[in-house]
């Protein structure tokens, strides 16, 4: 019997361009339910309300000439604003020494009343990724040193998405707020700036979280930084 006609493929939701090749996807569709309990607590009602669909998408990023920041084009400089019909809301991006950078991006849209926007309530959150990256691990500006390499490093993308409903239960209307990303930067061997002053010096706009040393008899010194920086909504 032939082979059944089943695709094999990532798909790109997003529309990102030719140097982002989509590794996996997914688009459910989903609902809340609104319920109603009779006087013995049965479900007696049952509506489905709020219909949307959530989008998730996993790239691999390859350009022979790496500049992850100038591929991503409006994705991270109007992060927020709808593309190809979705609303993104949050993207991390992955570093690791001698590898090419991945991505993954989240978002979602509803059957009523979907989002549009083009012109606004966006985010350029761009200023975050160092000019250049996409192939290693960039530094982002930490004065390393003779003895220190950076291997691994993420930024994660975020906004705060609010959004109501109308009379019937169904999307209304809905904004971003409280745009942010997150900063986990890793080096082998430890940074002449180990310091949150040292480290707040070199990182412009950053805010330190957490900073210090690993070690073990199985694993060579490293150096350990998280932090944040806000973003305004245009």
């Amino acid at each position: 019997m032939a082979d059944k006609s089943v695709d094999l493929g990532g798909s790109n939701l997003f529309g990102l361009g030719a140097n982002f090749h989509a590794q996996s996807s997914e688009s459910p569709h989903n609902r809340d339910m609104a319920n109603m309990l009779d006087a013995s607590g049965n479900n007696e009602c049952e509506t489905g309300i709020n219909n949307r669909t959530e989008y998730s998408n996993s790239f691999a990023y390859c350009n022979g000439t790496p500049d992850i920041k100038t591929d991503l084009g409006t994705i991270a400089s109007k992060f927020g604003a709808v593309t190809d019909s979705k609303a993104p809301t949050d993207m991390t991006i992955n570093f690791a020494a001698g590898e090419y950078a991945t991505l993954d991006i989240s978002g979602h849209n509803h059957d009523n009343n979907p989002h549009t926007w083009t012109t606004d309530n966006y985010s350029d959150m761009s200023t975050a990724i160092p000019a250049g990256a996409g192939f290693g691990c960039p530094d982002f500006g930490l004065t390393l040193g003779t003895d220190a390499t950076p291997i691994s490093a993420t930024l994660t993308f975020s906004l705060n998405h609010i959004d109501e409903q109308d009379a019937d239960g169904e999307h209304w209307v809905g904004k971003n707020t409280t745009p942010r990303c997150e900063l986990s930067l890793e080096t082998l061997g430890l940074p002449t700036s180990q310091t949150v002053a040292a480290i707040e010096g070199d990182l412009t706009g950053w805010t330190v979280d957490t900073n210090g040393p690993a070690d073990g008899n199985q694993e060579l010194d490293r150096f350990i930084i998280t932090a944040h920086r806000f973003f305004d909504i245009v």
